[in-house]
C-alpha cells in the first residue's frame, strides 16, 4: 500500500481526481481565534482502513473531521474560476470520524478537515501538530503510514470580539421537519438550541425569530408548517397575547450567544400585497386569520397590528430588548411595489415608534422615498449606496450574483469565500443577512428535501445557496467547508479591526488596496485565489507582529 499525505490549506478544496499543488508547513493564530487546515490523502490500495491520531501540545484544541463529497445538479452562469463546470461531485460536507477512523477511498483524493480553536487564556508559542494514519489490517495488526506535522504559531495578542451582526435565516420548521419532530416539542427545543449554538460559534449573533410562521420562500396560496411563537386568542372580539414561547425562545437563545433578534416579516415576500399565515384559538377552535387570502390592507389585519404591536413592545421593552430587536416589513420589494410597501411600511410605524425596520431592499430609488430605516442591500446593488450616509450598513448576498462577485457556492474556490470579511470591513460593514442557514426545503417550499442528496432546492439555486450545515444525527448540526471558511472571513475582518489599535484605517486600506488589481480593493476587484488570500492575511499578521514590537 501506498499512502500519500499532503498538509494543505483550509482554503484548498481536494477534489477526488486531482492533488493539491500547493502545500503548507506552518500557521499563525492568534488567540481566541479559530485555525483550520487540511491533510489530504490518497491511497492505492483496495479498502484500507486508517485510524487518525493527533500527537501535539494543543491536543485539547483540536478536532478533526472528513470532508464529504456533496451532489452539485445545478451551475448557473460560471467564472473562469469555477471549479466544476459541469454537474458532478464536489467537497463540502465536514462529517464526524467514526471511532477516529477513515476508509480511504482507493485511487481518490480526500482530505481530512483539522480545527484548532485557540481559547484567550493560551500560551503563545510554536506547538508541532503531529497527524498519524495508521494501517489497520484485517488481522488487527498495525502499521504507522504517514506523520506529518504543521507547525502552528499562537501570536502572542487575543482577536477582539466580533462587532459585526450576522443573521443567516434559522428555519426552525426544517429542523422539525427533517428530524420528524412535533414543532415546539421539548425534542424540537433541544435540537433547535444545538442548531443555534452551532451557528453562534461560527459568528452568527442575530435570530431570526418567528412571531409568526416567516412569510419566506412560500408558495403562492400555499403554506409552510406553522412555527408560532405568539399564541393568541381571540373572545369577544379581543384578542390576547401570550409571550411565552417567545420569552422561551428568546432565553434560550442568550443563552447561546445571540445578542439581537429580527422579528419575522409581517407582511409577504415579493411586494408586500398580502400577511403572514398567523392562528388563533377561538371559543369555536382554532382558525387561520391572515395569510396569502387576506390582503395587506385588510381592516381586520390592521385591527390586529393595532392590538397585536403595542402587547409585543411592551414585552420587548420589559425584556431589556428594545435597542436589541429589529422589525421585517417585507423581503426585497421592487419598484413596482412601491405602493403596497409604502401601504406596509406606513401601518407597521404607526405602531412601532423607536424601534428599527430593516429590509432587503437593494433598488436605492425605494430606499429613498424613507420606507424603511436600514436598507440590507444585495451586493451587486451596493455602490450607489456607499455616499449615501445610513444609521447601519448592511449587505447581503444570495441566489445571485452568479459571477464575479464574493459568495459561497459549492463550486466556488474558497478564496471567493473568505476575502469577503475583508470586503467588509473596506465597505464598513455594521451587518450581514443571508436567507439559509437551514432551508431544507425545495424552492418555494413546496416539499421536503434530503440536504444530503439535494444542495440545489430541487434544481432552484447555486449549490450550498439553501444551507450552511447539514442535519446530523440527534439534532447535531454537520458543518460545510462554506461555514468553516466563512468564519475565517469573520475573523479576518476582526484583526483589521484591531490592528486599528495600532494603525490609522487609511494605512490599513492603502495596505488593502495594493491587493487589488486596479486603485482600491472592492466587491469585482478583489484576490480571487487561494494563494492571494493568503498572502493579504500575512502581510496582516506581520504588521500586527511590527505594532507588538513597538
Amino acid at each position: 500500500m501506498a499512502l500519500n499525505v499532503k498538509i494543505v490549506s483550509s482554503l484548498c478544496k481536494v477534489f477526488p481526481t486531482k492533488g493539491p499543488d500547493k502545500t503548507i508547513r506552518k500557521g499563525r493564530v492568534l488567540r481566541n481565534e479559530t485555525f483550520s487546515f487540511q491533510a489530504a490523502y490518497f491511497s492505492d490500495e483496495f479498502w484500507s482502513d486508517i485510524e487518525i491520531g493527533i500527537d501535539s501540545p494543543l491536543a485539547e484544541y483540536i478536532r478533526v473531521r472528513q470532508v464529504e463529497l456533496v451532489p452539485v445538479d445545478y451551475l448557473p452562469a460560471l467564472d473562469d474560476d469555477a471549479l466544476l463546470t459541469a454537474p458532478g461531485m464536489a467537497p463540502d460536507l465536514l462529517n464526524e470520524l467514526w471511532q477516529n477512523r477513515i476508509m480511504t477511498a482507493t485511487n481518490q483524493w480526500r482530505s481530512l478537515w483539522i480545527t484548532v480553536d485557540v481559547p484567550s487564556h493560551a500560551v503563545p508559542g510554536k506547538f508541532p501538530i503531529r497527524i498519524i494514519f495508521t494501517r489497520i489490517a484485517p488481522d488487527g495488526k498495525r502499521k504507522i503510514m504517514a506523520t506529518p506535522v504543521l507547525e502552528l504559531e499562537i501570536m502572542d495578542a487575543v482577536l477582539k470580539e466580533q462587532k459585526l451582526y450576522v443573521s443567516h435565516w434559522f428555519h426552525s420548521d426544517c429542523i422539525a421537519g427533517f428530524y420528524g419532530l412535533e414543532i415546539f416539542s421539548e425534542k424540537h427545543w433541544e435540537y433547535c438550541e444545538k442548531f443555534i449554538r452551532n451557528a453562534v460559534a461560527h459568528g452568527m449573533n442575530t435570530l431570526l425569530t418567528p412571531l409568526f410562521t416567516p412569510p419566506l420562500d412560500t408558495q403562492v396560496g400555499g403554506e409552510r408548517p406553522t412555527v408560532q411563537l405568539v399564541k393568541i386568542k381571540e373572545e369577544n372580539g379581543k384578542y390576547h397575547f401570550d409571550f411565552s414561547l417567545l420569552e422561551r425562545w428568546i432565553d434560550m437563545a442568550q443563552g447561546c450567544g445571540i445578542k439581537r433578534f429580527e422579528m419575522a416579516h409581517l407582511f409577504t415576500q415579493w411586494g408586500a400585497k398580502a400577511t403572514p399565515k398567523i392562528v388563533v384559538d377561538t371559543p369555536q377552535g382554532t382558525k387561520r386569520i391572515a395569510g396569502w387570502d387576506v390582503p395587506a390592507n385588510d381592516p381586520g389585519f390592521e385591527r390586529f397590528l393595532a392590538e397585536f404591536l403595542p402587547a409585543l413592545t411592551g414585552f420587548l421593552t420589559a425584556k431589556g430588548l428594545r435597542d436589541k430587536v429589529f422589525f421585517h416589513c417585507s423581503d426585497e420589494p421592487r419598484k413596482k411595489h412601491l405602493k403596497s410597501y409604502a401601504f406596509a411600511s406606513t401601518l407597521m410605524r404607526k405602531y412601532l415608534k423607536g424601534f428599527k425596520i430593516i429590509d432587503a431592499l437593494s433598488r436605492i430609488e425605494l430606499f429613498k422615498h424613507g420606507y424603511v430605516d436600514t436598507p440590507v442591500v444585495c451586493e451587486h446593488h451596493y455602490a450607489p449606496y456607499r455616499e449615501i450616509a445610513l444609521p447601519e450598513r448592511w449587505i447581503y448576498y444570495c441566489c445571485e450574483p452568479y459571477t464575479k462577485y464574493p459568495s459561497r457556492f459549492v463550486h466556488m474556490p474558497s478564496a471567493r469565500n473568505r476575502i469577503f470579511g475583508t470586503l467588509m470591513y473596506c465597505y464598513e460593514i455594521d451587518g450581514f443577512m443571508h436567507w439559509g442557514y437551514n432551508f431544507y426545503y425545495s424552492r418555494f417550499s413546496r416539499f421536503k428535501i434530503d440536504p444530503f442528496a439535494c444542495t440545489t432546492a430541487h434544481h432552484a439555486f447555486p449549490a450550498g445557496d439553501a444551507f450552511l450545515v447539514y442535519p446530523g444525527e440527534n439534532g447535531t448540526p454537520l458543518d460545510s467547508i462554506r461555514h468553516e471558511v466563512f468564519r475565517e472571513a469573520l475573523q479576518d475582518m476582526r484583526l483589521l479591526q484591531l490592528l486599528e489599535t495600532y494603525y490609522s484605517r487609511r494605512e490599513l486600506l492603502r495596505v488593502l488596496n495594493r491587493f487589488a488589481s486596479g486603485k482600491e480593493l472592492n466587491l469585482l476587484d478583489y484576490p480571487k485565489t487561494e494563494n492571494a488570500v493568503l498572502k493579504l492575511r500575512r502581510k496582516l499578521e506581520s504588521m500586527l507582529d511590527r505594532a507588538l514590537q513597538r
